[in-house]
């Protein structure tokens, strides 16, 4: 191989990296999947370091020569993209295990899935946030009426994924939505119960697997990382507390 085509590999094996983290993967699997890549075309790994906010990968070639390489890992680009992470995992076994030529690596790329709409993952969230309110004690009317929000819930999201919305602006902004949707249609009928509707639909915002990330990444003693994550979530669900709050409120006096 030549230089060029080692610097491509190393730019191929950083994308691909960043992409991962994006997705709400965890560094050391971002970097075990980097390193694994680069060792398959005979590369020594000298150092391959994944944050929260950036990512960086040093390695030695078979004739000696040394290449390095970072990128900037942007806070509105990250969010959970289970699908797009398994895509990205697929590719990485197959460069693996077929080691292509260095100007076929783009054939494993896949195609980006954020702010497509997908009726699997819509009616995900529908079977996901009724399953929710019927659990904490809500009735079907409830079920009903929760999973009705979830689409537009999915609908403001997809919105946040194409226009690179910050994160806890939208999701003080979207919380606040669903919260006088869920209170305008409880007051058109005495039969909904309006405390399991929103219960059911605030799940669609809880930053669960960022917080079980971040306890993992502590564990792997990626302390930065970790901490970066768990201060992410802290500051959602305190985006989630504001913008229900806020709905509540002004929901009281209009309504």
């Amino acid at each position: 191989m030549i230089r060029t085509e080692y610097e491509t590999l190393v730019e191929y094996a950083l994308d691909q990296g960043r992409q991962m983290m994006e997705c709400g993967a965890e560094s050391w699997r971002t970097e075990d999947m980097m390193s694994r890549m680069l060792r398959a075309y005979g590369m020594e790994v000298l150092d391959a370091h994944v944050m929260a906010s950036q990512a960086a990968v040093s390695v030695k070639s078979p004739e000696g020569d040394h290449y390095s390489s970072t990128c900037a890992i942007r806070a509105d680009k990250r969010g959970t993209n289970l699908r797009r992470m398994e895509e990205i995992n697929a590719a990485a076994r197959a460069v693996c295990n077929r080691t292509p030529a260095v100007e076929d690596l783009h054939l494993f790329n896949g195609v980006p899935s954020a702010g497509e709409w997908s009726g699997r993952e819509l009616a995900g969230c529908a079977l996901g946030v009724g399953a929710f309110t019927v659990l904490f004690g809500g009735t079907m009317m409830d079920c009903l009426l929760a999973s009705v929000i979830s689409v537009l819930i999915y609908a403001m999201n997809q919105f946040r994924r194409s226009h690179n919305q910050h994160h806890i602006i939208y999701t003080v902004m979207a919380c606040f939505t669903v919260g006088m949707f869920a209170q305008i249609f409880a007051g058109l009928s005495p039969r909904i119960h309006l405390d399991m509707v929103m219960i059911g639909d605030v799940m669609l915002f809880v930053p669960g697997l960022d917080m079980a990330n971040g306890v993992r990444e502590l564990f792997y003693s990626d302390i930065l990382t970790g901490i970066y994550r768990m201060t992410g979530a802290v500051l959602s669900a305190a985006a989630i507390a504001v913008g229900y709050m806020v709905a509540l409120v002004i929901g009281g006096y209009l309504l």
